[in-house]
Order: C-alpha cells, then structure tokens, then sequence
C-alpha cells in the first residue's frame, strides 16, 4: 500500500458545471462576533412524557450554526419517535457564515446555497454523557453534560488550534476535532467524566499536498467546501480516521482529484496521533468521499458523493462503499453500492437491523436505504423523500431515524428534523417534520446581518455508534 499521493491539476471544469454539482458545499466566509463566556438558555414548552430507555430517556439534538450558535434540544418519545422542542442553550461560539460571492481561490463568485454550510458530518456529537459540538466562526469546540431529555449543561469550551473545524468526535477519555481550514489539522484532547476537554499537545496536519508535507497546500480559509476534510472519527481498534474529499485541502477545486481515507495511530500513553497511512481514492475522479460508519461486522461504509466517479457534464448517482482493514492503518474496497438520488454525503447504520441509510441532498432529496450483508443491497432508493437533506442519525434498536432538512432548496427557508418510523426490512415511514426551536430565514438573515446562515448538526442520545 503505497502512502505517497500525487495531485494534477488538469483543466478546470466550465462554470456552469460548478454552480450545479457543488452548489451544496459552497465555501463559508467567517464573521466573528463576540459573546458573554455563560450561554445563555432559551426554553422552550415542555413534553412531560416518560422516557423508556435504560439510560431513563432519550433525547435528539440539532446546530443552528448561526453567528451566536445554540444548540437545540428536543425530548425523543421512543414509543412513537415523536421528538418535542425544549430548549436552546448557546455553545459560547460562533457558527459560521456564508457569504454571497464565496467561492474557490480562482475569486469567481459562485452562487450562494447554505444548504450545506460546513461540508461535513459530526459537526455535533454524543459520547456518552456528553455532547460536543464545533463552532467554525470561533475556531473551538464546546461540551456540554447531558442532564435530561430536555437539559444539557455548559462544561467546557477549548480552541481548535486550527481553522474552520467541522467535525468532531470522542471515545471515553479521548476527544479529536477536524479543522477543515488552512491545510487541514487534528487536535486531540484529554475529556473528563465531567465533559471536560484538555488539549493533548498540539495539532497534526493533513497530509494533503503533492509530497509528505501538508505545507505543499496553499493555505486558504474557509476551505472550499466542495473538496475539504468532511469527516473524523475512531475506528473499531480506537485510531483516528480522516476523510478528505480531494486532496489539496479544498484549495484545487475547481480542478479534479482524488480523495484520500487517513489513518491516524493513537499513542496509548499519551492519546496523541500520528499518521499512519493514506488510502487514496484512485480510479474514479472526484468520487469525494465524504462520511463513514462502521458496520455490525467492523467494516467500512463510506459516502461517496460520485462513487464512480464526477462526470464532465451533467450528474452522477450517489451512493456507498464497503471497505475492508487491510493492515497498518490501509483499506482495500471490497464492494459499491448505488442509489438513484445525487450528493449522497450523509449516513448511518443500525447495527440491530443491518440497514444503512444514506442521505442524498440533491435533485429534492430523499433517503435511500439499504441492506448490509456480505454486500450492500439497495432496499428502497426514495425510502423518504424531503428537501435537501443533511445529517442523519438512527435511534438505539433502529426503530426511528431523523434527518435534518436546511429548507433551503425548496425555497421555504424553514429548517425541520424528519422523523421516521423503521421497520427490519430497512423501510421508512414518516412520522414527524418539526420546525420547532429553528429560526425563519428572516430570524436568521437578522442575525447574520443579511447573510443567511445554514443549519447544520443533528446526534442522537444514547449514541448507538
């Protein structure tokens, strides 16, 4: 397995291209504001219906990612998967903001689609009892305990020691977040029972340039979000694994590439990474992959924005990937997977079922699952359908799973968390769209003075992952 990648730069893609397939990762151009070190907490009505789980309840939560970002917390029935706003407590931190002319380093300016404002999954994450989330306006990343099913608790707030973080993840003491900006970094931390983040030395770059040294990259900030880091998180035997959509840290679109899975070694003594391979995505040019699960039998399942690779014209399917651990950190692909719908970035596994469910935010957006076995198998390609949505999460025992929806390609601008009843054939059917505890688009241009910001984040307590 050769760790060693190479970059051309061929011939860029025409314009027209570009505002149709990467219209939903838009780059994100920061505005810092200010804000009290206590958040604040914005209540909402109250569910007063019992919880059934072992853990006394269950709870889903979502990202406003506005400039003065909240996260939003709603009361999960499991019986009906029916979810109830509660309340809304500030992160302490900066969401990040899209403006109208952001685009790749070329200057050309783009159209402007928050659908997708940070080009990443686990931007909000749940371990355990506690909840982080990444505030890519202010460069940190914020923890909160998880009290109840209508109550979370501030517990810390610690810098990214990078730019634009947009992932992050944790594993009993150990926490890592993704800065997606610049050439790419990871910064690991110590995380106590209180949900307390200590910094573990500091940041490791990406490997994303031409040679061994992250510095071959240009640094630029906000990364463009069409070929940046999407994804951290631990694999079964506890490393670190990177996805990046092509390398290059998001600085050679609109030029082709190809993507990169890498691996990090974790230090048992002190909890520091080191890279320890790269697995480039060869073969199918700006196949992006974007996120990952784990499945039930310790395998890869990647998504993939274009798994056979981006056409010159028009569109290509989405779908998945099955990979499998090929030693010292490599993957070797074992399987694909296609759906019907376009920019499949975000997943999810029931490990109880053996159903993926996989969600494509273009041309309306759907969800489309699937069943794991020895292969992937599509089930239903437009097992939900739903405008443009982002991340997705499946509930402990795979009855219900929920999507996030920005409200953006429909026009509406009304963010809302889909719900849906699963049964084990992998088959959906809603129950729930709620708009609750989000802003209107106004609510949301007010607050970004005229720069309409998009959601972003959605976790699921307890985690089943």
């Amino acid at each position: 397995h050769n760790s060693t990648f190479a970059f051309s730069a061929l011939t860029p893609y025409p314009i027209i291209i570009m505002k149709l397939l990467f219209s939903t990762f838009l780059a994100a151009a920061l505005v810092s504001n200010s804000h009290a070190a206590t958040p604040r907490v914005r209540m909402g009505p109250k569910s007063g219906k019992a919880a059934k789980t072992s853990t006394g309840f269950s709870s889903v939560y979502a990202m406003t990612n506005q400039p003065n970002n909240e996260i939003l917390v709603y009361h999960r029935d499991e019986s009906s998967g029916l979810l109830t706003f509660e309340n809304s407590v500030e992160t302490g931190g900066d969401g990040s903001l899209i403006d109208y002319c952001a685009g790749p380093p070329s200057g050309q300016c783009l159209p402007m689609w928050p659908n997708d404002p940070l080009a990443s999954q686990s931007a909000l994450y749940v371990s355990g009892e506690c909840l982080l989330n990444v505030n890519a306006g202010t460069n940190d990343v914020s923890t909160f305990r998880i009290i109840s099913s209508s109550e979370i608790e501030f517990a810390s707030k610690q810098p990214s020691n990078g730019l634009f973080p947009n992932s992050v993840t944790a594993r009993g003491d150990l926490a890592y977040v993704l800065n997606s900006g610049g050439n790419g970094s990871i910064q690991g931390y110590k995380m106590s029972e209180d949900c307390v983040l200590n910094p573990i030395g500091g940041p490791i770059d990406l490997i994303q340039g031409g040679g061994e040294a992250s510095d071959d990259v240009a640094p630029v900030n906000p990364p463009y979000g069409g070929a940046s880091p999407s994804h951290v998180g631990f694999t079964p035997e506890g490393k670190i694994l990177v996805l990046i959509k092509i390398l290059g840290g998001g600085q050679n679109t609109q030029n082709p590439g190809d993507g990169a899975l890498q691996t990090f070694a974790i230090d048992p003594d002190t909890g520091t990474a080191s890279l320890e391979h790269s697995t480039v995505v060869t073969g199918r040019t700006d196949s992006s992959p974007f996120a990952f699960q784990y499945d039930h039998r310790g395998r890869l399942i990647v998504a993939e924005v274009f798994p056979t690779g981006r056409p010159t014209e028009g569109f290509s399917v989405g779908g998945v990937t099955l990979w499998e651990d090929a030693g010292d950190g490599a993957f070797d692909q074992i399987g694909t997977a296609l759906t019907t719908g376009f920019f499949s970035c975000w997943l999810t596994h029931d490990s109880t079922n053996a159903c993926l469910y996989l969600a494509n935010s273009a041309p309306q957006g759907s969800v489309s699952s699937f069943a794991v076995g020895d292969e992937i198998v599509i089930v239903d390609a437009l097992a939900g359908e739903l405008n443009g949505p982002l991340e997705i999460v499946t509930s402990v025992g795979g009855e219900h799973v929920y999507t996030l929806s920005p409200g953006v390609s429909d026009g509406s601008g009304q963010p809302r968390i889909f719900g849906y009843q699963a049964d084990s054939g992998c088959h959906l059917e809603q129950v729930q769209a709620i708009p609750d505890g989000f802003g209107t688009e106004q609510d949301r241009r007010d607050a970004g003075n005229d720069v309409f910001n998009g959601v972003m984040g959605l976790a699921i307590y307890p985690n089943p992952n």
